[in-house]
């Protein structure tokens, strides 16, 4: 490798090797001008000095002993970043949604990452909250989404170690109802708060910004699993497998917890669930699934655990019948029925009998829970090893790009 001096006005072009499309970089004074690569562009940056050195690299060569100097280079301080960014914000009850351009120094603290956005995912509590009552006793606009898939391109001060800028790609949650969202070019993180981690190479980014949220909530769920008894397998009921999080639920209670899973889906959805590695799958199209349940060759009272990813009380009457002393009922939406609405532990307000069987269930079991989701990056690490492992399937229905311009169509 060879260097040259760089004067005003004077450019080197170098081609970046290493990855599966090589990407080209004009430096003008030390500092790129235009990227011609699939994720990045950067605008024009200030010349800090009128002397500036700029890599000359040999393009035949399959090592390049500069890394960090391109890696800094690439991904420039905060002062080089764009002053503004575009984020999809709303601020009252159902309103409008918009596109806003905001200050991005009012996001960036000494104790947050802050991430360029490369996919978002839309989960059914992003449109609860747009819809909820809630949001008007809130003043300031809010933004959508939670889960979101990115680059690091800066580190605050409080949080320096254990992050590095430009190449390292992270996954994770927005972990605040309101305020920022992740269908934004930018977002701020804080890694104490907000469940965050290093996205591995087997993910792209669209299936990495599909996993916070759900496989959170379904850990939430499977905590409520009693503790084995010798080697006996634990059972567990999977209501709505097909969707978000209970495809999650398979997963996780058949690889994590080594559980016999038995699923419950519409008939259509019947081999892809297996395909998750559910046990048994009943279709409640054209199945009565209480009494299949409660069938002799399942035998009654011998479950550990029900999730219910759906809502309503149809298994309610039952899960006393389907589950032992020490099992556990679990829904993570609660008794309503209405898909607008907030669920979880919202409900309890619209649904107060939600709170006697909680207390009841306390001294006489089975127990009985509504569970919102865990936030700690932990969980997340799981699942990278699941996937690092080639053990999970992610399934993303659509990709909408140009999702800012696209919103009505991406919220449907």
């Amino acid at each position: 490798m060879s260097r040259t001096r760089t004067r005003r006005g004077e450019a080197t072009i170098v081609l970046i090797q290493g990855s599966k499309v090589p990407r080209l970089l004009q430096v003008v004074h030390g500092y790129p001008s235009t990227y011609l690569g699939p994720q990045y562009e950067f605008p024009s940056f200030p010349i800090p000095h009128d002397d500036v050195v700029a890599p000359s690299i040999n393009i035949n060569s399959t090592k390049i002993k500069i890394k960090g100097y391109l890696q800094t280079l690439l991904f420039p301080s905060m002062t080089s970043l764009p002053s503004t960014y575009r984020a999809l914000r709303f601020s009252t009850l159902a309103g409008p949604l918009t596109v806003e351009e905001q200050d991005i120094s009012s996001i960036q603290t000494p104790k947050t990452l802050l991430i360029k956005v490369h996919f978002a995912s839309i989960n059914p509590v992003d449109t609860q909250l747009w819809r909820a009552g809630i949001v008007s006793v809130v003043a300031s606009s809010k933004g959508m989404g939670r889960d979101f898939s990115g680059t690091i391109v800066a580190v605050g001060d409080q949080v320096k170690g254990n992050w590095s800028i430009g190449e390292e790609e992270v996954f994770g949650m927005l972990f605040q109802l309101f305020g920022q969202g992740t269908f934004s070019q930018y977002i701020a993180v804080d890694p104490a708060s907000d469940p965050v981690v290093k996205k591995p190479n087997c993910l792209s980014h669209e299936a990495a910004a599909s996993i916070p949220l759900v496989t959170l909530t379904m850990f939430a769920a499977l905590d409520w699993l009693p503790e084995s008894k010798g080697d006996a397998q634990r059972k567990v009921i999977v209501r709505g497998a097909s969707g978000g999080c209970g495809s999650w639920a398979v997963q996780l209670a058949k690889l994590l917890y080594d559980c016999h899973v038995t699923a419950i889906c519409s008939g259509r959805n019947v081999d892809y669930v297996k395909s998750l590695g559910a046990d048994e799958v009943i279709d409640y199209t054209s199945q009565p699934v209480v009494e299949t349940l409660l069938d002799s060759k399942i035998a009654s009272k011998n479950f550990d655990l029900l999730i219910d990813c759906v809502g309503g009380t149809e298994l309610i009457p039952a899960y006393p019948e389907l589950l032992h002393s020490k099992g556990a009922y679990v829904t993570i939406v609660g008794d309503k029925t209405d898909i607008k609405g907030l669920g979880g532990p919202m409900t309890f307000f619209k649904h107060p009998i939600q709170i006697w069987r909680y207390l009841k269930s306390l001294i006489w079991g089975p127990r009985y829970a509504v569970v919102s989701l865990y936030t700690k990056s932990k969980y997340l690490e799981k699942v990278v090893g699941l996937a690092e492992r080639g053990e999970v399937k992610i399934e993303i229905q659509e990709v909408i790009r140009d999702a800012l311009n696209e919103r009505e169509r991406g919220l449907e």
